[in-house]
């Protein structure tokens, strides 16, 4: 069977909340089930119960059969910019170079997760990110037992730009995905990401906002070129544009609109993790 009429399963995991569609794949590809579950141990930060709410879902016949698509929440990811250095001639000896550079920012921890560099012209610099090891292994495992053939695992930042990049300028800007206890920024360069951002955040997400704006000023000195670009839960959205709060000052923030139209699995998995927040 040819690959464009085999279903996919899009799956979101956070500390907070596991979110699942599945797509009808053909000429058209159509969501034909949306699924979204809270999780209890977000406070914690630890992977075991997204991973057995994984387990559980792909249990059930209505999730199997199918291609899967994983994004995993900011909070379980860590990002750095590798800057390009010639001496380095292949990609294991950069691979080694963007796992010191991580441990040097984030301490020996590292050596126990798993990353990935992004590809970039020779002499550019490179985007690394990394996600525990056993994050990955317990995804791999679920998607094994259950006969689903995991074909890709993203970020939510990564996943996110991918999603909107069409829509965002090709330099001097920055592009924010925020999510329940986690927001991750990437400034666009003029070669790509040149600098990457991550932080842990609360339920004051209007002090949130204006730290996205301060974001912007740092982008750079014109406010057209400083504009932030934000993925964001639909409800913080709504409340941006009623002016609650700290977001009567939201002009520099350009809020992404959904989608019309048909839907690739990650832009469908994308729109329900922005309305399940």
């Amino acid at each position: 069977m040819s690959p464009l009429w085999h279903d996919e399963i899009g799956v979101y995991l956070s500390p907070y909340r596991v979110c699942l569609v599945r797509m009808k794949r053909g000429v058209r590809p159509v969501a034909i089930a949306e699924h979204e579950q809270t999780l209890d141990s977000g406070s914690a930060g630890g992977c075991t119960a997204a991973l057995e709410a994984l387990h559980g879902w792909l249990a059930q016949p209505a999730w199997q059969g199918a291609r899967v698509r994983v994004v995993v929440g900011d909070h379980w990811a860590r990002y750095a910019i590798v800057p390009w250095v010639a001496v380095l001639s292949s990609a294991e000896e950069r691979l080694a170079h963007a796992r010191q550079l991580l441990v040097s920012i984030y301490g020996e921890v590292m050596n126990d997760w798993e990353l990935r560099v992004s590809e970039a012209r020779p002499q550019t610099a490179r985007v690394v990110c990394t996600i525990p090891a056993v994050l990955i292994e317990g995804i791999r495992a679920a998607c094994l037992q259950y006969s689903t053939r995991l074909i890709s695992l993203q970020s939510q930042l990564i996943a996110a730009y991918d999603t909107w990049r069409h829509h965002l300028p090709q330099s001097n800007a920055w592009f924010v995905s925020i999510e329940q206890g986690s927001l991750a920024a990437a400034r666009i360069g003029e070669h790509g990401w040149d600098r990457v951002y991550t932080v842990r955040i609360g339920s004051d997400w209007t002090r949130e906002l204006k730290r996205l704006q301060t974001f912007g000023r740092l982008a750079s000195n014109s406010t057209e070129e400083g504009r932030v670009y934000v993925d964001a839960p639909l409800a913080w959205r709504e409340m941006a544009r009623c002016g609650v709060g700290a977001a009567n000052d939201a002009g520099a923030l350009q809020w992404l609109e959904e989608e019309r139209g048909p839907l690739t699995t990650l832009q469908c998995l994308g729109r329900a993790r922005r309305l399940a927040a």
